[in-house]
């Protein structure tokens, strides 16, 4: 049988920025800053119905010779209606395919918080969601 998924609907839980320098963290000549970007996943059943909660936490900071020039964290939800799903494949498809479906809409939020903050545009690369839940698991 094929998995079958509709994603219900989707939202932001939780939203933290923090730019203390705005536009200053990025001075003309300086050096560029280090930028780092976590991504984990979670999911959950609703209670033993085929709805499905997948919460995205991307967490992105910039330093600049050990100085924070800004942080954010994301909580990004899809509630996913999933038909056909066994148990040999719920965890990887929750924590992989799902996710994957997820993450154009949460680096989107996170690419107009960057700028609305008066920073340069920010384009997180893409997540290989497969790895992740490898390292995960400790399926490497």
């Amino acid at each position: 049988m094929d998995v079958k998924t509709k994603i219900i609907t989707q939202f932001v839980r939780d939203l933290s920025f923090e730019n203390p320098n705005g536009p200053g963290s990025f001075k003309s000549g300086a050096e560029r800053p280090i930028i780092n970007a976590n991504v984990d996943v979670k999911a959950q059943n609703r209670k033993d119905t085929n709805i499905y909660e997948v919460e995205l936490n991307i967490h992105v900071n910039a330093a600049h010779v050990e100085k924070s020039l800004y942080i954010i964290d994301l909580k990004y939800i899809g509630i996913f209606e999933i038909e056909n799903l066994t148990d040999d494949v719920k965890e990887a498809y929750l924590l992989v395919e799902c996710p994957r479906q997820l993450f154009p809409f949460a680096r989107r939020i996170i690419y107009d918080l960057h700028t609305d903050g008066a920073l340069p545009p920010l384009m997180l690369d893409p997540v290989n969601f497969a790895e992740l839940y490898k390292k995960k698991t400790g399926n490497n």
